[in-house]
């Protein structure tokens, strides 16, 4: 069940948040749990095994965090086991595909591997939280049930944002439900779906109109309009799903951390990932980048370090080659920057947006791609004067999909800059603002009813 289908919006959400509302502060967190585990059987309804993967690894992690807490001596021996049993985990479903195919081993016709809902994004929660109860950053959870409520919590168990236990722990315990807290999360909400049904879905339909062409027949004018369709269209997606998130988890007396503050307005490659999937990068930079160093250990360490996070940055989104590529191109751009580039960037304000609307399409090239081959023909497409094939492009294609699609194309513009933001702090809490939301929300619903509901990409992730 997504987010944007009308079962969610308008069956499950609302007769959820009733009887939430209803229910006692006591047993908020059981009704949390069992709905969250209503939600996440529905997701998997049709691989039941992934309930019992999820099951199992809420009952590990939670029985290491009290032996974490419980046997303070063997704390590192606690975080090494969760480290090892949740990557274990997330390795064997995410590489076990490209071993099957490599090797012919048969291990996911043999064990009817389906890859689990929100794995990846569950297993860093799980590390984290272990980490932060190791470390002595945190008490561990001694109750199973609000431990479980929290790591199954279903705003944010398919796709994030990436909660810390340490930093909901409070709300956990105690919140405070309020008038004003739900309108604030339904205008969250509100947007988000807007950003998802308006604009992804639309920029999305262009992506694949394009692409079912062949790049061989686009000219270079229709390539770089596609992939700044995509560009925009990965954006609304995932930064529409995490104010989704976001707003479900105010009307539960949540507050879910921030995932996306305007990263196109950026002007380097290094204030972008700042910006862009927040609570991932704080993830890599908490539990990877300063364990092995940071920074702290002369130039050339450091630039180890991020080679590191870049690497399993890439390792992290997937098993093709393309992602490596498209993380150690990051890193390349990244290290650059930090030697002498971005000081000019920083400095002329309008060179650093024009670099960036130029590297922005071009490391969502290398994500977009996981054929190799059709990366290789896409990039000759978007730079005509590389070595290429025989190509049949078509004189002012571009201008014909500029002219079917400017009604999602101008509006991604515009909306993925501050400006939204902006207007939605201006007019909080106006009746012009208000009657803003309630349009984009019934819009976006009557888009919905229009078209098939288009899942979230990063759900596979």
């Amino acid at each position: 069940m997504n987010f944007n289908s009308l079962d969610f919006i308008f069956l499950f959400l609302p007769f959820f948040l009733a009887a939430y509302y209803i229910m006692p502060p006591k047993g908020r967190n059981l009704l949390l749990l069992f709905g969250s585990l209503l939600f996440y059987a529905i997701g998997v309804w049709d691989a039941p095994q992934n309930l019992l993967l999820l099951a199992l690894t809420v009952a590990v992690n939670w029985l290491l965090g009290v032996a974490a807490g419980t046997f303070s001596r063997a704390r590192k021996l606690w975080l090494w086991i969760g480290v090892i049993f949740n990557f274990s985990i997330l390795f064997l479903y995410k590489y076990a595909g490209l071993i099957d195919s490599s090797c012919g081993t048969g291990i996911v016709s043999a064990l009817r591997l389906v890859f689990p809902l929100g794995i990846s994004f569950n297993s860093f929660r799980a590390v984290a939280y272990l980490s932060d109860v190791s470390a002595g950053k945190c008490c561990a959870e001694y109750s199973l049930s609000d431990f479980a409520a929290w790591f199954i919590m279903f705003p944010s168990v398919t796709a994030g944002p990436i909660t810390e236990y340490s930093a909901m722990r409070k709300e956990l315990k105690f919140r405070k439900l309020s008038l004003d807290g739900f309108l604030a999360g339904f205008r969250d909400f509100a947007v988000g779906l807007g950003f998802k049904a308006l604009l992804a879905n639309q920029l999305g339909a262009m992506w694949t109109n394009v692409s079912a062409i062949g790049w061989d027949s686009v000219s270079a004018g229709l390539a770089w309009l596609a992939i700044a369709a995509y560009s925009l269209y990965i954006y609304f997606d995932f930064a529409g799903y995490s104010l989704m998130a976001i707003g479900v988890g105010r009307m539960l007396g949540f507050t879910l951390p921030e995932n996306f503050r305007a990263p196109y307005m950026s002007k380097s490659m290094t204030e972008f990932w700042r910006r862009w999937h927040i609570t991932l990068g704080t993830w890599f930079k908490k539990h990877i980048y300063i364990p092995l160093g940071g920074s702290r250990a002369g130039t050339v360490r450091t630039f180890v370090n991020m080679f590191a996070v870049w690497l399993f940055t890439g390792i992290w989104h997937g098993s093709t080659l393309n992602f490596l590529i498209w993380g150690l191109f990051l890193f390349v751009v990244i290290v650059i920057e930090k030697l002498f580039l971005k000081k000019y960037l920083d400095r002329i304000p309008v060179l650093g947006h024009l670099y960036m609307i130029l590297l922005i399409p071009l490391s969502w090239t290398l994500f977009a791609f996981t054929d190799l081959s059709a990366l290789a023909a896409f990039l000759c497409r978007l730079f005509p004067f590389l070595p290429q094939g025989e190509t049949f492009p078509v004189a002012g294609d571009w201008l014909k999909y500029l002219m079917k699609y400017w009604y999602c194309l101008l509006p991604g513009l515009i909306c993925c800059t501050s400006l939204p933001d902006l207007i939605r702090k201006k007019l909080r809490g106006t009746i012009i603002g208000d009657f803003i939301i309630t349009a984009i929300f019934a819009f976006s619903v009557w888009m919905i009813t229009k078209t098939d509901a288009d899942p979230f990409m990063y759900g596979n992730f």
